[in-house]
């Protein structure tokens, strides 16, 4: 009898674990999504200043991401996000904001990608 409710107590924590981490993948992506939107309005206005720091703060989002959920996430997907939105910020320095533009939809893509992959479970 101990052995059930041991497997139950196990089950249950599983399922709290996996709630939990969906839950704030979503919510990440739901906040990367949003300064990815605005760096590329920005860009569309020709305000790189702003969209400098829509990227630099979903760099900022990527690594706090990845430093507080490598418990339970794969973080190659954070880190490549990461790599991205860092290229998109370098494209920018450099004054192409065409490859900065292509960078920012390469991680929309890879931001979908995760989103998805926590709506394919629950």
């Amino acid at each position: 009898m101990k052995r059930i409710w041991v497997c139950l107590a196990l089950m249950a924590g599983i399922l709290l674990l996996t709630g939990y981490s969906t839950r704030r993948v979503r919510l990440f992506a739901d906040q990367l999504s949003f300064q990815l939107e605005t760096a590329a309005e920005a860009l569309h206005q020709d305000d790189v200043p702003a969209a400098r720091q829509a990227i630099r703060q979903g760099a900022r989002l990527c690594g706090q991401m990845r430093r507080e959920s490598v418990l339970y996430l794969r973080t190659g997907d954070f880190i490549e996000l990461e790599a991205s939105l860092q290229a998109a910020g370098s494209h920018l320095d450099e004054g192409a904001q065409e490859e900065a533009l292509g960078e920012l939809g390469r991680a929309s893509v890879q931001v979908e990608n995760i989103d998805w992959l926590t709506r394919r479970w629950l």
